[in-house]
């Protein structure tokens, strides 16, 4: 027969085991209706079918054939006799034509020009140049030459004139034109017509 202690000590032993078992058989009970009701309302989800299986690829025709023309086969040379000429150059004289004659223009005429001449002769010169020579250059003993450039005109009168070399004193200078004023000339002429033409004159005061 049991004692009093060994039988509380077995009372609480299969006590402890029954709450084992009940907390078990609780926590399974509830897992399982906690996944009953999420399976509920999720629901099933509907797939898409699978795709088709791919259709076998045909190959490409093949290409149409194309028409190649015959090679063109050139004619056959034709073996032809060969004819020789003659040997002899044949030449053909052709009288030359001489050139036209150019006759040449005749040469221009020589044109006949004369110069402007002194009327008076040499006593008459030196009594124009005796007339005009100055008082003072006379006092000094003042001498020397004058060469002037004269125009005469168509009718042998004294134009316009300059003094192309100095004597060296104003006053001679001077005394030339007085000179030439009281001499005449006689035109230049060309072709026999008289005409107004240039002339150059010396005129030398000298003391005797």
């Amino acid at each position: 027969m049991y004692s009093v202690g060994g039988s509380r000590r077995a009372a609480i032993l299969i006590g402890i085991i029954g709450l084992h078992v009940g907390f078990y058989l609780a926590l399974v009970s509830g897992l399982a209706h906690d996944a009953m009701r999420m399976a509920d309302e999720i629901g099933l989800i509907d797939l898409p079918p699978p795709p088709p299986p791919p259709e076998d690829l045909k190959e490409p025709p093949p290409p149409p054939p194309v028409d190649v023309p015959p090679p063109v086969v050139p004619p056959p040379l034709l073996d032809l006799p060969t004819f020789e000429g003659p040997t002899t150059a044949i030449t053909a004289r052709v009288a030359e034509t001489p050139p036209p004659k150019v006759q040449a223009p005749p040469p221009p005429r020589p044109v006949q020009v004369t110069a402007p001449t002194l009327k008076a002769r040499g006593d008459r010169i030196a009594a124009a140049i005796n007339a005009c020579y100055p008082s003072a250059s006379r006092r000094l003993n003042e001498e020397g030459r004058v060469v002037v450039a004269i125009t005469i005109d168509a009718t042998g009168k004294a134009g316009a004139m300059s003094v192309q070399q100095s004597s060296g004193f104003e006053r001679l200078d001077g005394a030339a034109e007085c000179v030439i004023r009281r001499l005449s000339f006689n035109p230049g002429r060309r072709d026999g017509q008289p005409v107004e033409a240039q002339a150059v004159l010396p005129i030398v005061f000298k003391l005797e």
